[in-house]
């Protein structure tokens, strides 16, 4: 790990349970043309999310409420994306399709109930997904895709003034920034190598006033990960053996434990899309 360098420490956990409507109707079929070997197969995807739920559970996280599915959401188990929080404070966000800013509201009233000071983007040009917001415990990356733009970061750096804003660009297919970097410890970026991922990591290099450590990710689908409390959950062997050798070898000394979302794949989704934590 980079010296000089943590990462918040987390207790509590949301996750969202999975809607019958997301095999037909996901945000994800909008960028891709839907074929038979995408159909999510619910029973096992139910199975996967339960078992990705136990992981966060076994490393001392209270999973407080698995949030009940709603059918008219196809996406909501994607909570990463309805808000963002660092420490006692959270923003509300603004998704860019009208159908999944239906999700925020039972996410809102839940982080009330919690304590925490609540803010939401309620301006009308504003968009902000939370997979597009990498927070390092120094800083924020903000993706500037096509799920999140300037004015949504605005609000970001006015809800958390303490901390810098810096907007690197996702290019369509991906949505979301944590496609292409993302935080695996204190001061380590894990970062695609492909061309999307060399131009984030030399606008972070460049634009940060801090020292990060690169863990470069050969997988395009191996890259997102989680960072819970001294503990990294990551990409299986299984899977993208390549991408979990990296993990293995940039993190000798760091607890891993590979992880993946299953079915949820087929719609696009990582590890970190499935909860929020704080």
């Amino acid at each position: 790990m980079a010296e000089g360098h943590s990462l918040p420490q987390y207790s509590r956990a949301i996750v969202r349970e999975i809607p019958d409507s997301i095999r037909d109707h996901s945000e994800a079929f909008k960028w891709k043309k839907r074929r038979s070997k995408d159909i999510i197969d619910l029973v096992k995807a139910r199975e996967d999310h339960a078992r990705y739920t136990q992981t966060l559970r076994d490393l001392g996280l209270d999973v407080m409420t698995v949030l009940p599915a709603d059918e008219s959401t196809p996406d909501c188990p994607f909570v990463e994306d309805t808000c963002v929080v660092v420490g006692n404070r959270a923003l509300v966000t603004r998704p860019v399709d009208t159908v999944r800013r239906k999700e925020v509201d039972c996410v809102e009233k839940l982080l009330k109930d919690s304590g925490l000071e609540v803010h939401r983007i309620r301006d009308k040009g504003a968009t902000l997904e939370g997979g597009d917001v990498i927070f390092t415990g120094k800083e924020f990356f903000v993706g500037d895709s096509t799920q999140s733009n300037n004015a949504g970061r605005k609000i970001l750096a006015e809800t958390f003034p303490d901390y810098p804003v810096t907007s690197i660009p996702v290019q369509p297919p991906e949505f979301h920034l944590k496609g292409v970097v993302c935080c695996a410890g204190p001061g380590v970026i894990a970062v695609g190598n492909h061309k999307s991922g060399r131009k984030a990591w030399e606008i972070i290099r460049k634009s940060s006033g801090c020292t990060y450590e690169a863990l470069w990710v050969p997988d395009y689908l191996g890259l997102n990960c989680i960072h819970v409390n001294g503990t990294v959950i990551h990409c299986r062997a299984e899977d993208w053996p390549n991408s979990c050798k990296a993990f293995a070898d940039k993190l000798p000394e760091v607890k891993r434990i590979e992880l993946t979302v299953g079915e949820l794949k087929k719609v696009d989704a990582g590890l970190s899309c499935c909860s929020v934590l704080f």
